[in-house]
């Protein structure tokens, strides 16, 4: 399959759904817009579960930071303290 955006698939989905819709289209076109669908559909979601560990990494990482942080902020008010 070709390189093709994220929007460009979803783009390309609404065409195949609105030609599925139609009530003129042949047996073996409808078959072959369907296929097409599915393969769209599937590289849709690959690139959102791909997305998604992303966002979970930089969500973990940035967790991590804030944590490290908040841990230096009360070493030093405590060894300011004494």
């Amino acid at each position: 399959m070709e390189e093709i955006t994220f929007g460009g698939i979803m783009r390309r989905l609404e065409e195949i759904a609105s030609a599925l819709e139609k009530q003129d289209l042949e047996l073996e076109e409808g078959l072959k817009l369907f296929e097409e669908g599915v393969k769209l559909v599937r590289e849709a979601r690959r690139r959102l579960t791909e997305a998604g560990a992303r966002v979970e990494k930089l969500i973990g990482s940035l967790e991590e930071e804030l944590t490290t942080e908040e841990f230096r902020m009360r070493e030093e008010e405590e060894s300011g303290n004494d």
